[in-house]
């Protein structure tokens, strides 16, 4: 009997040490969380021995704190250029039909464009194609006559080939023809180049400039021949000449635009690269420039310079043309 009891009392015990357990892991009066002890609880439960797995506690790190390197605040800069009356003195002007154009007015005038953007701007092409300079040593080449060549390393489709790639590395989108218009005649070149010019404006309404590019000569005859002298930084280079047309001999009613731009550029040129041009020739003749208001004709030194000289010179052309790629004188600019 007293066993019995004994065994009763045992047995009650441990139930209510069970139950005890039990509220415990609910949330109850022991907030268990020692591994061992959970696994007593299971084996009065169950009889069953567990063993829990080690598990590697895993502390969350908050992120370094970084501070953004100090840099100099950014001046927004305005896109284009800006002339002034003073910009005016650089331009030099050879009047060759007495118009006597009011040189600051069309400097100061706005020229409100963006050659910039996906659509092609710029076509370059060259009405006398076969023109080059004069061979430095080393370099052999055949000419087809003197100061002419159908070698595209040297001729002007070089020059062209050059310009493209300092308008195109500067985000603007060109297109070279490279027609040779003055073969297999001299005679008509314009003619030719005219078609040319009508063919790709009808194809690509978006081209905003036209780019006549040749080099200048006098008598072929005469020893020595015309050398233009320039310096671009340390290098040697040919002078730019812009050529005009107007309307005296042939209809051309935008003539006066049309030499606003070259007014802008020859300054622009200035400022950047001082000497780098000749005096622009207003001519008679209107030389193809008034298919668009943007067109140029630009002579790239002389033939008594040197096909490197004509690099250096075109070059400084292309730069000058990327710095009014967005504007001259603009509104927004001001």
């Amino acid at each position: 009997m007293f066993q019995r009891k004994e065994v009763l009392s045992i047995g009650v015990c441990t139930l209510v040490f069970a139950l005890i357990l039990r509220m415990a892991s609910y949330g109850g009066i022991l907030p268990l969380q020692n591994e061992a002890a959970l696994s007593f609880l299971v084996y009065l439960q169950t009889g069953r021995v567990v063993r829990y797995p080690t598990a590697t506690a895993t502390v969350p790190t908050a992120p370094p704190t970084t501070r953004p390197p100090a840099t100099k605040p950014v001046v927004p800069q305005p896109e284009g250029v800006i002339l002034t009356e003073k910009d005016a003195d650089a331009v030099d002007l050879n009047d060759l039909v007495d118009y006597q154009p009011d040189i600051e007015a069309l400097l100061l005038s706005p020229l409100c464009w963006n050659l910039t953007g996906a659509e092609p701007t710029v076509l370059i092409l060259h009405t006398h194609a076969t023109e080059s300079y004069t061979k430095e040593p080393g370099q052999i080449y055949e000419e087809d006559s003197d100061y002419r060549t159908f070698n595209a390393s040297y001729n002007m489709l070089s020059i062209g080939e050059e310009l493209t790639r300092v308008l195109t590395a500067g985000g603007i989108s060109v297109l070279h023809d490279r027609t040779l218009h003055d073969y297999p005649s001299f005679s008509g070149s314009y003619d030719h180049a005219r078609q040319t010019i009508r063919a790709y404006l009808e194809a690509f309404p978006s081209i905003t400039m036209v780019i006549d590019l040749h080099r200048d000569a006098l008598n072929f005859e005469e020893d020595p021949q015309l050398s233009t002298m320039a310096t671009v930084g340390t290098q040697s280079s040919a002078q730019l000449m812009l050529v005009a047309g107007t309307d005296r001999n042939v209809s051309y009613t935008g003539w006066q635009e049309t030499l606003a731009l070259n007014v802008k550029l020859t300054a622009v040129l200035e400022k950047m690269y001082p000497g780098i041009t000749r005096p622009i020739q207003l001519r008679p003749q209107r030389f193809n420039l008034d298919m668009t208001p943007g067109s140029l004709l630009v002579e790239v030194g002389a033939n008594g310079d040197t096909h490197a000289e004509a690099l250096v010179a075109v070059r400084a052309l292309g730069a000058a043309i990327l710095a009014m790629s967005k504007g001259v004188n603009s509104p927004q600019l001001s």
